[in-house]
């Protein structure tokens, strides 16, 4: 369907579906994405035995927010659609069994490897849609130590991962950072190169570099890397479950809490040394000053990320020039 799909009587929608290519619908299940199909994903296992197979569409534009009212005004609804069928005969019960255990596995992956909030962590979106299948049979148990239940897991990992795999290193980090795109952050480093322009430059051309250089530090896997742990760090922080901090500390951004600006530092470093580092601090001044209105938008950790990222960049811009 069109990602701008409007169409508010679902159920007749799915009838006249299933009328259309000739099935029943009272014993079909219609999985609505407006992702293209043919990027359907497919995961399989076998453990002792017992066959499963996922197949999975994932549509992550809008993550939903765990602890607010939802999804940014200018984002639309996203879809991860989750079938799992195996061959192991189970009862009504066990069907339950294995819909918890394969939306379990299905939140702790996205939750670990998907797309974040700005503000929270996000275990899917707002119109996920999950089925399970088997024959039917007497066997009630289906949870993540069932032999049934290692296979599906491993299915929906498997199938899960080929989609978070193949996003773009510049995507994987804006939707890690918690925003649609790079071009996001492009936007903040933008602003904050006005304070500071190159003298008979054109701002277009900086913007081409600032895209350029983006690309280049990105396919460091240690610059992905930990900035995806730094902000699974944030997303525990955020729901209070880490020991030793309230959420009113991290909330405020306590002057006692010091993690970010520890992480700020090694990343502006490690971009560009020295020179990375006294950008990532002029950019934390700016930022103080209410001169990057954006930054102050972010959470702890998450202004100091970006601030690295964008001071790392641009100090390797302005020493090209400077040369």
């Amino acid at each position: 369907m069109p990602k701008d799909f409007g169409y508010v009587d679902l159920d007749s929608y799915c009838r006249d579906i299933a009328s259309s290519i000739g099935i029943d619908y009272s014993k079909s299940s219609i999985f609505l994405t407006a992702v293209d199909v043919s990027s359907c994903s497919h995961g399989f296992s076998i453990h002792k035995n017992i066959k499963a197979e996922a197949f999975v569409t994932l549509g992550i534009d809008t993550p939903s927010c765990i602890g607010t009212e939802g999804p940014q005004s200018s984002r639309r609804i996203s879809t991860i659609n989750v079938a799992v069928v195996v061959d192991k005969p189970l009862n009504n019960v066990g069907l339950l069994d294995l819909f918890r255990t394969v939306s379990e596995v299905k939140g702790m992956v996205m939750g670990l490897g998907g797309p974040m909030c700005i503000s929270s962590p996000s275990i899917g979106t707002a119109s996920d849609a999950t089925l399970v299948a088997a024959p039917a049979g007497d066997e009630r148990f289906a949870g993540i130590s069932t032999d049934v239940g290692i296979a599906s897991s491993m299915a929906v990992i498997c199938a899960l991962a080929r989609h978070i795999r193949n996003i773009s290193r510049e995507e994987y980090i804006a939707k890690t950072l918690g925003f649609d795109r790079i071009d996001n952050i492009i936007g903040i480093a933008k602003e904050v190169y006005t304070k500071a322009r190159i003298p008979h430059i054109d701002d277009s051309d900086i913007e081409k570099e600032v895209r350029e250089e983006m690309s280049r530090v990105l396919r460091d896997p240690n610059i992905p890397l930990f900035i995806k742990g730094m902000r699974l760090l944030e997303a525990a922080l955020s729901i209070n479950i880490l020991p030793g901090i309230s959420i009113h500390e991290y909330k405020s951004d306590s002057p006692g809490i010091i993690v970010d600006e520890l992480v700020g530092k090694a990343l502006a470093e490690y971009i560009n040394g020295f020179k990375g580092l006294l950008m990532y601090y002029w950019i934390e001044r700016l930022k103080e000053r209410g001169e990057t209105p954006i930054l102050k938008l972010l959470p702890p950790i998450a202004d100091d990320i970006v601030a690295a990222l964008i001071g790392g960049i641009l100090s390797k811009i302005y020493d090209r020039y400077s040369r």
